[in-house]
């Protein structure tokens, strides 16, 4: 590994002359409590790490079993037919047991088998994780470049893996080490994400998810992204992005894109680089983002609008202004001209509410029903979750300091979907009660579904 110019880790990948390479199996692992409303994507992070690894000329199939259903002969089907010599298994907080499960599998018809967990899950509980006897290492952070320097360490079996950083492991007596994360890499070395290996008909969004920039500067309590991303932030250039956008235009079709980053407007330089090169394009395309009310204006807006943006979901959170200063940093007013402006240039709107916050009342949800009620006068579409007080974030680690009662240790109900809270002014009956009766005066779906 070495510093490149600009200031990231760049990877060097060195093919062995005779060497034998490795077969791996990345599995995404499924939701315990899948939901019919729920648009699956390709999981990019697995296919950028696919993609590196076939890059150095190992074997790689992969499987997202939020497609196909989580079923044992299924696991027993891709050990007998791939027989990997790795799995790498991605898993968020409320996917960790089904990839637990996953591992534990594979380890009882393979013990030679070595399980790799990567992902929010792994990366914020590493000791957590790494206990279990069914996992071998896991990837903390970025995957692609640990990932690729554990199967080269696995394949010359030297078994220096306290070299390799962001990997956690355990020594020959079992004491469990975790080596210090890896740099930020530099986004423009990486290849295009190898999306083919995934089932892509099965997929809503198939060929339309990109990810621009990575990292938050925002320290929201109710997020991990600042711990996942450890406070640091990337972008990748115009140029790189142009480049992959062509390639899914070319060799797919793709005429829609959805930018997953979290706050897409946070450079408005580098927004605008963008839409110039979108102009470039051999033929139109329409295309999506998630940002906050406080980073977009009405002339940027138009300009997306002007450049193929369709569609904008803003984070809101709640319509109480006591708690968005809390917890947001944003103002209503804000949020009302923010919805107006895109919609008046024919951006579709969706703001997403969360509920409960550690200070909600019965009032302060009462009050932000009717925000909602606004909110879609204006044109948008009201998205609705319970607050999650996933590991990593400040509602966790602060639980009790801020009068919150956690309600379950199930990692598998922490999905937004199940109310797990209590609060200091409302039981959890009396917060689903409140829910119940905003989603039904609303005509919203409902939240837990």
């Amino acid at each position: 590994m070495e510093q490149s110019q600009v200031g990231y880790t760049t990877y060097n990948i060195i093919l062995l002359q005779g060497a034998m390479y490795m077969n791996i199996s990345l599995i995404n692992a499924p939701v315990a409590h899948p939901s019919p409303h729920s648009r699956l994507a390709p999981p990019l992070g697995l296919a950028y790490i696919a993609a590196v690894l076939l890059e150095a000329g190992h074997e790689v199939s992969a499987v997202d079993y939020n497609v196909s259903g989580l079923h044992l002969q299924r696991v027993t089907r891709l050990v007998e037919r791939d027989q990997p010599d790795i799995v790498g298994i991605s898993a968020h907080t409320e996917t960790y047991p089904n990839a637990l499960k996953i591992a534990e599998i594979i380890k009882s018809l393979n013990p030679e088998t070595k399980i790799v967990l990567g992902g929010p899950h792994p990366s914020i509980l590493p000791r957590e994780v790494l206990a279990e006897p069914a996992v071998d290492f896991i990837v903390i952070g970025e995957g692609e470049a640990t990932m690729l320097e554990l199967t080269e360490t696995l394949q010359a079996g030297t078994g220096k893996f306290a070299e390799i950083k962001g990997l956690g492991y355990k020594d020959g007596s079992g004491t469990i080490r975790i080596n210090e994360r890896r740099p930020l890499l530099d986004p423009d070395q990486l290849p295009i994400p190898a999306r083919e290996l995934f089932p892509l008909e099965f997929y809503q969004d198939r060929f339309n998810v990109l990810a621009a920039r990575g990292g938050c500067p925002f320290k929201c309590p109710f997020c991990s992204a600042s711990f996942i991303w450890s406070g640091k932030r990337r972008a990748r250039s115009p140029q790189n992005i142009m480049r992959e956008l062509r390639f899914l235009m070319e060799h797919h079709g793709a005429d829609y894109i959805f930018f997953s980053d979290d706050i897409f407007t946070l450079d408005q330089r580098w927004v605008n680089e963008i839409m110039a090169e979108l102009t470039k394009l051999p033929y139109p395309l329409e295309w999506g983002c998630a940002t906050r009310v406080d980073m977009v204006t009405p002339e940027l807006l138009q300009r997306m609008a002007a450049t193929g943006c369709r569609a904008i979901q803003y984070g809101v959170e709640s319509g109480c202004q006591k708690i968005l200063d809390s917890v947001k940093g944003i103002k209503k007013e804000q949020v009302l001209t923010a919805v107006t402006a895109a919609t008046e240039v024919g951006i579709d709107i969706a703001c997403s509410f969360m509920i409960p916050f550690p200070d909600d009342t019965a009032e302060t949800i009462r009050e932000t029903k009717e925000f909602m009620r606004q909110v879609a006068e204006a044109g948008a579409k009201i998205l609705l979750s319970f607050t999650t007080p996933y590991p990593g974030t400040y509602f966790h680690q602060h639980a009790d300091q801020l009068g919150l009662k956690i309600l379950t240790n199930s990692w598998a109900e922490y999905d937004a979907k199940h109310n797990i809270l209590e609060t200091k002014y409302l039981s959890a009956d009396h917060i689903d009660q409140l829910v119940g009766e905003l989603v039904q005066d609303l005509g919203l779906k409902k939240a837990t579904s």
